[in-house]
């Protein structure tokens, strides 16, 4: 892989991770709200309720808080905020280690035009170690799928 495809994979990552635009947050938990059932509450306590949940949904993935508000909405009743919040932390905490390991192994690539080495150092594109390579394939094999979480 070039330095520009890794680049380009620590970009893909960081764009998984921006939130929803606030007027889609609020359009989704509107849906929300006509699929499923709530107490009764005045407009003033309803629209309190909303503005709450958007600034909480707004700190998560755009598509991790449409997945957790598409989950809930098969079930009878408005969720708790608790409910989406167990929703959507392993799906960030996920996708941010996997951004964090992604750069340690671009940090531990030297770039392929580096041409000088020292005795005993990896030729290019080894220049990481086999730990890190099996560190990276466990900690694969701990992404939780859509249909674990």
């Amino acid at each position: 892989m070039t330095t520009e495809q890794r680049g380009e994979v620590v970009r893909i990552l960081k764009l998984s991770l921006a939130p929803f635009p606030r007027t889609e947050i609020i359009r989704e938990l509107l849906k929300l709200k006509v699929k499923t059932n709530s107490r009764n509450m005045d407009a003033a306590t309803l629209e309190l309720q909303l503005e709450v949940y958007a600034d909480e949904l707004a700190k998560f993935p755009a598509d991790c808080v449409l997945q957790a508000l598409n989950d809930v909405g098969r079930q009878k009743w408005w969720p708790e905020w608790g409910q989406l919040e167990r929703l959507l932390t392993p799906l960030e905490g996920t996708r941010r280690r996997v951004l964090r390991e992604v750069e340690a192994i671009n940090a531990l690539i030297k770039p392929r035009n580096q041409n000088a080495r020292t005795a005993g150092e990896p030729s290019t594109g080894q220049s990481f170690s086999g730990n890190t390579i099996k560190r990276l394939g466990d900690f694969m094999g701990d992404i939780p799928t859509q249909s674990s979480v």
